[in-house]
């Protein structure tokens, strides 16, 4: 049996919601409830984690690079994002922000504005892109 993570906490989540929270109440039944919740965001986060990180990486490790030859700085290394484990990709995700962080304040002092813009809506938009859509608590 190869257990599917996002099929088995959705399951957890409908067992919890319709079995138990009703039998269940006051401040148990809404942390049963809130429980059952946040495994369905679970699911729902694990179904995308990877490519999303894989994307935002690609993405950042490009907008990192025309960054520095703006600045005149080396190129970063090469991106190996042939670890597909959430955590390798979230090391490198967060490699690649710090690096982001140090070349946006020099991109700021040089006022290159349209870059600046570009830096911004790039963050906006990873933020965006991990904003739990069921979460109502």
């Amino acid at each position: 049996m190869k257990p599917a993570v996002p099929a088995a906490t959705r399951f957890l989540a409908g067992k919890l919601r319709d079995d138990i929270v009703p039998h269940l109440t006051g401040f148990r039944q809404g942390n049963a409830a809130m429980t059952a919740a946040m495994l369905d965001m679970l699911a729902d986060e694990w179904d995308v984690a990877a490519s999303r990180l894989h994307g935002e990486n690609a993405a950042l490790y490009a907008l990192v690079g025309k960054c520095a030859a703006f600045l005149g700085e080396n190129a970063p290394a090469p991106l190996d994002q042939s670890d597909l484990r959430i955590s390798a990709l979230t090391a490198t995700n967060e490699a690649l922000r710090a690096q982001l962080i140090d070349l946006h304040a020099a991109i700021e002092e040089n006022e290159a504005t349209d870059l600046d813009a570009e830096i911004w809506a790039f963050l906006r938009g990873t933020v965006e892109s991990r904003r739990v859509a069921s979460a109502n608590f």
